[in-house]
């Protein structure tokens, strides 16, 4: 029974938690007496997510296609890679050399030349959101195959099965945590990928209307797609949760 009140007991708490910053907020913005252009009341922000809600969805639909896609991209990419690292030791050792200087370069000094070359399209966002993804997926699913065969090598051994056998029946579930780690760090880095490259140059987008809200000094609505922002980012996060205590119903059970 308990169990069952558990996901509505944190319900009730995050809501609690949320109120009390919001009272916070507009306690800090009403008696600290703070100009609006520096910290927009909460009513102020929530009165601009209403006016603009067309405009917003309008800009969300673009960044969404480009996160969808991008991440869609980095999950098959990174899979592929996953499986052949752990398939060749000369190539994981390759692989991983190249992870790390890619994730030495500042992503943000290569949004201007993926603006150059491939224009102000989608284009660019999702070759930035397929450079920051797929790191961590492949890191951490690599990790989880490479675990798995250390624990259960001896049991594929005695069951007789060959290397994809093994792959396909035990390694690939047995590392299916750490896969589900991975993208629930990549759904994130998506979103604020092509966000951060739309606020360098695009057409449509989050980041567009970021960009000329901070122009015209509307903090309101930098504060209104912040908020827009974090929500599909927890929302993400959430759904990837969600999809994972289906995929790994036997942990759920046994940690309940």
């Amino acid at each position: 029974m308990s169990a069952s009140q558990s996901p509505l007991v944190q319900g009730i708490k995050r809501l609690v938690w949320l109120a009390g910053v919001a009272m916070l907020w507009h306690m800090i913005t009403t008696l600290g007496e703070i100009p609006t252009y520096i910290l927009p009341s909460p009513g102020a922000v929530l009165k601009t997510l209403l006016e603009d809600r067309g405009i917003l969805w309008f800009h969300a639909q673009e960044t969404l296609f480009e996160w969808s896609l991008g991440l869609t991209l980095s999950t098959f990419v990174a899979l592929a890679l996953s499986w052949l690292a752990f398939e060749s030791l000369s190539f994981e050792k390759l692989l991983n050399r190249t992870l790390v200087v890619s994730q030495s370069i500042p992503y943000l000094t290569l949004a201007p030349l993926l603006l150059l070359w491939f224009g102000l399209g989608a284009a660019p966002k999702i070759i930035l959101i397929l450079l920051t993804c797929t790191f961590p997926i492949t890191q951490l699913t690599l990790n989880g195959l490479r675990n798995a065969q250390l624990e259960f090598g001896i049991l594929a051994a005695v069951l007789r099965l060959n290397k994809n056998k093994a792959l396909k029946r035990i390694y690939a579930p047995a590392a299916l945590p750490q896969f589900f780690e991975g993208l629930k760090i990549a759904v994130t880095y998506a979103f604020v990928s092509s966000v951060l490259a739309e606020l360098i140059g695009s057409e449509a987008g989050l980041g567009v209307y970021l960009s000329r809200a901070q122009s015209a000094y509307r903090t309101d609505r930098v504060m209104a797609v912040v908020i827009v922002i974090v929500f599909f980012s927890l929302f993400c996060i959430w759904l990837v949760n969600r999809i994972a205590r289906k995929a790994l119903y036997w942990k759920v059970e046994k940690n309940v």
